[in-house]
């Protein structure tokens, strides 16, 4: 019977939102601010999170035309902690973001520190690491101006990004510690917990590289070679997102193929192949593995090795293979000499030897080509005279200095 006499609080919030454009078409944002707070806190006592959400941040805007940035920071943070409860800890994250600058403008740095480890911890449960990470560094250059000590928040956040974010060798009692320490409000709570359960399962998850077989110290460039990268955790979980670090002198020949379907230990096999001599480092591989309520981001170790250059290959080819001249007479041999490796040949030493009716007429015995790339032929010359008569022959030798190769050939010159 007294059911007429109760009020629809969104209809309240409707009068409160109407008296605040009034205010501000008057020139008073202050005022406006408080009626667009009392229409957000409104909204949220019917549960209606985006009207809620948008008049906090209506709140938060008059504010900041009448200068207080503190209150614009208050509003702000309302307005994430509403997002918080629906789970959006992306766009929650964002604002925490926002009213940290706002205090830190005011110079209330403890509470600006607090604000930006709940934003860092809001990216983190958004599995956003690479703002995360962003944000500590912005955080960092602000710790010089804290006269104390940190906010729990942002320890518990500085952390997390550690494990999850730089693969910091972090003990489980020193995160245990910072997790008790941590002083979240009720709507912080569940994105809290949401994180310190996905950084103990990181904690206690392995993600390696190995070798699919022997190791190897030195590898010959040009030559797949196959690691195996691996994971184990201790609940299901898939993987949703990776990424390889690799050096310069390796690419990627065969990628994992990573399957939708959830385990507590998986392994792949992964082929690369080294394309330049030197010092070849494969990895980190960083993973990012999601089970039910869990995000474990999660980095492997490194496999480093020697990539050695590819060996050359000689291939000499002479011509004619017998030739005839008359007594006193000069004969022309063709040589071609091919590396048809797929590394360089270095310092090649040539040396035609002689029997005792033949001799140079014009340059010398030997020669020194000091570098033939893959596939490059050099072609050259050898102007022999005769000075015996019968069956005579030339022997052409070739060396590689940095392979020792050696590869030989011999002609017969019929003097008569």
């Amino acid at each position: 019977m007294f059911k007429f006499l109760k009020s629809d609080p969104a209809k309240k919030a409707k009068k409160c939102v109407e008296k605040a454009l009034v205010e501000i078409e008057e020139g008073f944002p202050q005022y406006a601010s408080i009626e667009f707070e009392k229409a957000a806190r409104l909204f949220l006592e019917e549960e209606q999170i985006d009207f809620a959400v948008k008049y906090f941040r209506e709140a938060a805007f008059t504010a900041l035309e009448s200068n207080d940035h503190s209150r614009c920071a208050e509003m702000k943070i309302a307005a994430a902690e509403c997002l918080f409860m629906e789970g959006r800890y992306d766009e929650g994250g964002g604002l925490y973001s926002e009213s940290s600058d706002h205090l830190h403008r005011d110079k209330k740095f403890r509470l600006s520190n607090r604000s930006l480890g709940v934003a860092i911890l809001g990216y983190l449960g958004a599995r956003n690491f690479e703002t995360a990470t962003n944000l500590m560094r912005k955080a960092e250059k602000r710790l010089s101006e804290l006269t104390g000590k940190t906010d729990s928040m942002f320890d518990l956040a500085k952390l997390c990004v550690s494990i999850l974010c730089d693969d910091v060798d972090v003990t489980k009692e020193t995160f245990e510690k910072a997790a008790r320490s941590a002083k979240p409000t009720t709507p912080e709570q569940p994105l809290v917990e949401f994180v310190v359960s996905s950084v103990r399962l990181a904690l206690d998850t392995e993600v390696r590289l190995s070798w699919a077989g022997p190791e190897q110290d030195e590898v010959p460039v040009k030559s797949p070679i196959e690691l195996e990268l691996q994971f184990k955790c201790p609940t299901e979980v898939r993987i949703v997102d990776h990424r390889i670090s690799l050096s310069n002198s390796i690419v990627l020949k065969r990628e994992p193929e990573f399957t939708t379907a959830s385990s507590k230990n998986e392994s792949w096999l992964i082929e690369f192949t080294p394309v330049l001599s030197g010092t070849g480092i494969i990895g980190p591989y960083t993973v990012t593995l999601e089970g039910e309520k869990v995000l474990v981001h999660k980095h492997s170790n490194k496999i480093e090795f020697t990539i050695a250059r590819a060996p050359s290959n000689l291939e000499l080819k002479v011509s004619p293979e017998r030739v005839s001249c008359a007594l006193g007479d000069e004969a022309i041999i063709e040589v071609n000499l091919k590396n048809i490796g797929d590394g360089p040949a270095d310092n090649i030493l040539i040396k035609a030897n002689l029997s005792e009716g033949l001799e140079i007429s014009l340059g010398n015995e030997e020669k020194t080509i000091n570098f033939l790339g893959s596939g490059e032929t050099i072609h050259f010359q050898i102007f022999v005279r005769a000075i015996g008569q019968g069956e005579q022959l030339v022997t052409i030798n070739t060396t590689d200095g940095r392979t020792g190769q050696e590869v030989v050939k011999t002609i017969m010159v019929r003097v008569g």
